[in-house]
């Protein structure tokens, strides 16, 4: 289990990333769109990947936002992973934040956590 303050979420720079990956590759049939296939990207495409689709037509160190392609049956989205990529305004947490926020007004910053488990 893991925990966030306001304060620390609220001063995070949405353009840090995680050392390891630069991005996040998505990818699924256009006869099947509901059945999402998702897998992070190190300097390297990920190998299942790579065999399904084949290289992909960026080379994802410089990529610095979203790209689209397709072949056959198939659509791909690269996407840079940063922490505005996950937790910015196109994804559903800015309503988790803006509760947070409201309640770190009435209670301080310090006094409002996000608590993260998995099983």
């Amino acid at each position: 289990m893991d925990d966030a303050s306001w304060g620390e979420l609220a001063s995070l720079d949405p353009a840090t990333g995680p050392e390891h990956f630069v991005g996040r590759v998505t990818w699924y049939k256009k006869s099947l769109p509901s059945i999402l296939h998702r897998q992070p990207v190190s300097h390297q495409w990920p190998s299942e990947f790579v065999s399904l689709m084949g290289v992909p037509p960026l080379d994802c160190r410089n990529a610095s936002e979203r790209v689209e392609w397709s072949t056959d049956d198939l659509v791909c989205v690269y996407e840079p992973l940063t922490a505005g990529a996950v937790l910015g305004s196109e994804t559903q947490w800015p309503h988790v934040f803006a509760v947070m926020k409201a309640l770190a007004g009435r209670f301080g910053d310090d006094g409002v956590r996000l608590v993260v488990a998995f099983d």
